[in-house]
């Protein structure tokens, strides 16, 4: 491997580390609605579902942005 592929390999691993953490943690969320769901207003529960799920995938979208790059 050329150096400046194996630079540019060590500067990205740290943001994509950071992105699969923080999609890790919004999984864990979004599970955490569905054991235990609180007793409110039922769209609200699905607002708040649907935008965890849209953090996610851009999440997913970011880490194949730098795995691209």
């Amino acid at each position: 491997m050329d150096p400046a592929t194996a630079e540019r390999l060590s500067q990205i691993n740290q943001p994509i580390e950071n992105v699969e953490n923080a999609k890790r943690e919004e999984q864990q969320t979004l599970a955490l609605f569905w054991e235990h769901m609180p007793v409110i207003d039922p769209s609200l529960i699905r607002d708040r579902m649907l935008a965890i799920q849209n953090k996610i995938q851009a999440l997913e979208n970011r880490k194949r942005a730098l795995i691209r790059s």
